[in-house]
């Protein structure tokens, strides 16, 4: 009899088994579009079956598998720290390079262009007014497009330590996010699919702001730490990163107020940092280089103004003064090019009284000692070019890293994801073990009320 109801105990047990296994189906199929979600599955163990000794059966559980596979995720994360470096190289050189027209039809190239051929037309005719005042309006416009085109350039990079410092606070946020998670993984003794996901949902996110790597601990916390070693979550502990600009770039602090920017070499931050330190930094200068804005304005001013300088107004007559003005900080020369007010503009020099307006007018096809051998206008085509091919090669790599993505997501679906195919499989399977296990519950039963029914004594 004690065999008998051991089976029922048995069949009992599996019945509860089963339930489980169904709500974890289900609890799969509610977050088959939670991002950050891998599939569970329920352990289930046969209990040992020995009728002599009583042992009865039956199945058991022995815990939730987790589908996931870490190598797979650090594998997307590492792709999509890439592809968010490429994405945001990608718009900010697409915004410089707007600014430059490889046409030349418009902007410095249009404007440089114009100025050269006043000159050629002022040495045809060097005691003609008009030529004269063409080239002081021809002028004042190439001062006033390279100012322009400094301001432009100056203003996106204002807007780079602002999206920048926006990006740095996305980081924190989700620190907080993965702090709160390590917090709740401290007071619990089993994983909560829940919880697993949303960290994983914040560490996808993480991914595409900045490089790092993560760390699980034995207590089952996560410590994350950016690319160079500096941590930014551990344990119930966040690091917070901040960020500071000035002329010679952004920065990036860790929580001791050390710079790190060295160490964000990737994801959307280390693709803003490139663009804004990098590449505007090669234009504009910074405290290691005059910028090629700046050198093409200074040798422009230095190079008319020298000639104008060396000449008269006529043979014998008054001598010449420089054209352009621009301010003796060589970080400053593309922003401060102006034309001058008190200009005497001088054609002649000791070879006829055009010499020095033959001289400005050959500048089309004269390198410049300054600019390394180029004329002022392969210079400034080299200028443009360069900022071409920066957006060329950023959008490059990040229509062929979306693909990388893609394909390293589409593995973690196959690893982890949710197939609601197998799932409705799973259902299928589970509801024939717990009706099997429900029937033979219902055998048991009746089996024990006959036993019970044959031993009672009759009255």
């Amino acid at each position: 009899m004690s065999s008998l109801f051991a089976m029922m105990g048995a069949a009992g047990s599996a019945l509860d088994v089963y339930q489980q296994a169904l709500s974890v189906v289900q609890n799969n199929v509610n977050n088959s579009s939670t991002p950050g979600y891998a599939a569970q599955s329920l352990n289930l163990e046969a209990m040992p079956l020995d009728v002599a000794t009583g042992l009865a059966g039956g199945v058991t559980s022995a815990g939730l598998d987790n589908s996931r596979d870490p190598y797979a995720e650090e594998q997307l994360q590492q792709q999509t720290q890439t592809l968010g470096q490429y994405t945001a190289q990608a718009q900010s050189t697409g915004t410089i390079q707007s600014f430059f027209d490889a046409s030349g039809n418009s902007g410095v190239s249009a404007a440089l262009t114009a100025l050269l051929q006043s000159f050629s037309a002022w040495s045809v005719t060097p005691d003609d007014p008009t030529a004269e005042q063409s080239v002081l309006a021809s002028a004042s416009t190439v001062a006033s497009s390279i100012q322009g085109l400094a301001s432009s350039l100056s203003q996106t990079s204002q807007q780079l330590d602002t999206s920048i410092a926006s990006t740095a606070s996305q980081i924190n946020s989700i620190a907080t996010q993965v702090q709160s998670y390590n917090e709740q993984r401290l007071t619990e003794t089993t994983p909560d699919p829940g919880e697993d996901a949303q960290l994983y949902s914040a560490l996808d996110n993480l991914s595409q702001l900045t490089n790092f790597s993560t760390v699980t601990q034995p207590d089952g916390t996560v410590s994350v730490i950016l690319g160079g070693g500096s941590p930014l979550v551990e344990g119930s502990q966040q690091f917070a990163v901040s960020t500071t600009s000035s002329p010679a770039g952004a920065q990036i602090l860790d929580s001791q107020g050390n710079d790190i920017t060295s160490q964000i070499t990737s994801g959307q931050l280390g693709g803003l940092l490139d663009s804004r330190n990098r590449v505007l930094g090669s234009m504009l200068g910074d405290s290691q280089q005059t910028g090629t804005l700046n050198q093409f304005a200074t040798a422009l001013a230095s190079t008319v103004n020298g000639i104008l300088e060396s000449g008269t107004v006529s043979p014998g007559g008054a001598a010449g003064t420089a054209l352009f003005t621009v301010s003796a900080t060589p970080t400053d020369a593309a922003a401060t090019l102006a034309v001058n007010s008190n200009v005497t503009l001088a054609p002649a020099n000791g070879t006829g009284s055009n010499g020095n307006a033959n001289d400005l007018a050959a500048l089309t096809d004269t390198t410049v000692a300054q600019l390394g051998g180029m004329s002022l206008t392969q210079y400034f085509g080299q200028i443009t070019s360069d900022i071409g091919q920066e957006n060329q090669t950023a959008t490059d790599n990040q229509t062929s890293q979306q693909q990388v993505v893609a394909q390293a997501t589409t593995l973690i679906n196959q690893v982890s994801g949710v197939s609601l195919n197998e799932e409705a499989t799973n259902v299928l399977q589970f509801q024939s073990a717990y009706q099997a296990s429900a029937q033979v519950l219902t055998v048991l039963n009746t089996i024990a009320d006959s036993v019970i029914a044959m031993i009672t004594p009759m009255t």
